[in-house]
């Protein structure tokens, strides 16, 4: 089975699972999100590569000042 689960998987197995119970005030968020998500820039997003280069970066410099 693969790392990163695909869209299909989330919304079978947790969104819609019969164990969770999501509030209709939650659904209509992840509704507004998931809308906004369908016309976002997508050009301006970062990998998760990107990110965890960064915040890697990040804690070494925070290391680093802890040190001096």
């Amino acid at each position: 089975m693969s790392s990163e689960p695909n869209e299909e998987y989330v919304d079978q197995e947790y969104v819609n699972n019969e164990y969770v119970s999501i509030p209709d005030w939650h659904r209509a968020i992840l509704e507004e999100r998931m809308e906004r998500y369908k016309t976002a820039d997508r050009s301006k997003w970062r990998t998760w590569e990107e990110v965890k280069k960064e915040l890697m970066q990040e804690i070494h410099e925070a290391m680093k000042k802890r040190e001096n």
